[in-house]
């Protein structure tokens, strides 16, 4: 029985690729496959990563609110536009308030 574990061909026929040992320790073949491996599993990571953010970033602009730069203005004209028309939270005061807000200088920022 050993003859037949010591005869080559019956030895290297259960076995693969005999992989040549480098100084460091690491085997070629294992080495350049982790490598490929672990680039494959870093990208994937960082489209991952990158595309949260993005989503997150989309996601802020609808959730975030217009705020005046300039409040004092802007609760003029709001008041003149419940002065003005009937049923001040419509549409069309809102959008009559805006405008003449914005004719004044006022603007809007993300807050």
């Amino acid at each position: 029985m050993k003859s037949e574990m010591l005869n080559p061909p019956n030895y290297l026929r259960n076995v693969g690729n005999v992989p040549q040992n480098n100084p460091d320790g690491e085997h070629r073949f294992k080495k350049g496959k982790d490598q490929k491996e672990t680039i494959m599993k870093l990208s994937k990571f960082v489209k991952q990563a990158v595309q949260e953010v993005i989503a997150e970033d989309k996601l802020n602009l609808f959730v975030e609110k217009n705020v005046p730069t300039n409040p004092s203005k802007w609760s003029y004209y709001k008041s003149q536009a419940k002065k003005k028309f009937d049923v001040y939270p419509s549409a069309y005061a809102n959008a009559w308030a805006a405008k003449q807000y914005k004719a004044a200088g006022g603007g809007w920022r993300k807050g």
